[in-house]
């Protein structure tokens, strides 16, 4: 962004286009750092938006049983699989995009 002068300006009329460029400068300079030092946190928010709107309920739901099977008793994994297979319908409904509602309505 450079300033528009007359082609006769004072000095003092090129002191405060100097000083806007170098607020401007600075001013562009604090954006960059901000955004090189949010980047990571940003990206945190881009993965957890992507694991919702992925598989990640249903791998949820594959790694509880996986150690249910592996933890739990001889019975202990049946009870666990019937939990599992009335908790998909809920887990699908939701990332299907029932927004704002209750999956339980």
């Amino acid at each position: 962004m450079t300033p528009t002068l007359p082609p006769g300006a004072s000095r003092r009329e090129l002191r405060k286009a100097v000083l806007r460029m170098r607020l401007e400068m600075h001013r562009q300079e604090l954006r960059h750092e901000i955004l090189q030092i949010t980047h990571p946190l940003q990206q945190v928010r881009e993965y957890g938006q992507r694991l919702r709107k992925g598989n990640a309920p249903f791998l949820l739901t594959g790694g509880v049983l996986a150690l249910a099977g592996l933890l739990g008793r001889k019975r202990g994994w049946r009870r666990w699989l019937r939990l599992a297979l009335i908790v998909m319908p809920l887990l699908r409904r939701v990332q299907q995009g029932t927004r704002g509602r209750s999956p339980l309505v």
